[in-house]
């Protein structure tokens, strides 16, 4: 019996093509560790894909987040000298780090539509089997004893006010602390304060020391499978198609020739290239990759 060689190769194609996409948790872990090993911070959790593994383009994103917006937080580092104007801005990005969760958050939700996910919807995006590996990180955070029967909505929230909690406790020890102290570093306390607090965040949820490219930086970081997928089309993708398919999601200058312009040189300066030698290897199954 003949066989159709092709259409065997097209559907194990599709079939390489799935394997190779993340589940949300796992891509959320990917990223993490991603920032984390650019800003020389130990994460709990890594990811089965391997930082090496990544394309080199992503790699050039998230070391220069450390230029740029992680920049002025990863300043902060307390000193051996006490410098209470440096402890404010401590304090002013945990304080905001606060206000993030309880009233950012929600905002965001709203706003872009979240909070009307159905739950046939949410089974799609968040499958079973990161619901179960995701419990049991809750689980472990919250070191107390858990039913089976307690729902996964109420654990989560319970973390939740733990993690604010702690903000809240750490800001109180604070002014206790400083309240104790001359006017002269009081008042050097309250100065660092109100610089933390738009550190990292502004008072609209945007990203502090953004040099312009911020944005479409973070949207080709999301959608990085999509487009190692299309570097690997045939026929070949060009960076006029690239530019399309991210202007689904990222508004561009109205004038085309400036954003064509605009856009080669963010992609050149991250070394992201549809052809040619900047085409990194096959990513792999993150479910078949070594543990590190």
């Amino acid at each position: 019996m003949k066989q159709d060689h092709s259409k065997n190769a097209i559907v194990q194609a599709a079939a390489d093509a799935k394997a190779c996409t993340p589940t949300l948790l796992e891509f959320a872990d990917t990223i993490q560790f991603e920032l984390a090993s650019s800003v020389n911070v130990a994460v709990v959790r890594k990811p089965a894909k391997r930082r090496q593994e990544m394309p080199q383009w992503v790699q050039k994103i998230t070391d220069g987040f450390r230029r740029t917006i992680f920049k002025p937080v990863l300043k902060l580092k307390p000193k051996r000298k006490m410098d209470w104007q440096n402890y404010g801005k401590i304090i002013g990005v945990l304080s905001r780090q606060e206000t993030f969760f309880t009233v950012d958050i929600p905002r965001i939700c709203k706003e872009e539509g979240l909070d009307k996910i159905t739950a046939k919807q949410w089974a799609k995006i968040f499958p079973e089997t990161d619901e179960a590996k995701l419990r049991q990180r809750i689980i472990k955070e919250l070191k107390r004893p858990v039913s089976d029967g307690e729902p996964m909505e109420k654990l989560a929230e319970e973390v939740m006010a733990q993690r604010i909690a702690g903000l809240e406790m750490q800001k109180q020890i604070a002014l206790q602390q400083v309240a104790q102290q001359s006017a002269k570093n009081h008042a050097k306390f309250l100065k660092g304060f109100a610089q933390g607090y738009e550190l990292f965040f502004d008072d609209q949820c945007g990203l502090c020391g953004d040099r312009g490219r911020t944005q479409i930086l973070l949207d080709l970081l999301m959608l990085q499978y999509d487009i190692e997928k299309m570097r690997r089309t045939l026929p070949a993708r060009s960076l006029t198609d690239l530019q399309s398919f991210v202007g689904q999601s990222f508004k561009f200058p109205p004038d085309a020739a400036q954003a064509k312009k605009w856009f080669k040189e963010v992609c050149d300066d991250i070394c992201l290239s549809m052809k040619g030698r900047g085409r990194p290897h096959k990513l792999v199954n993150p479910q078949m990759a070594p543990t590190i």
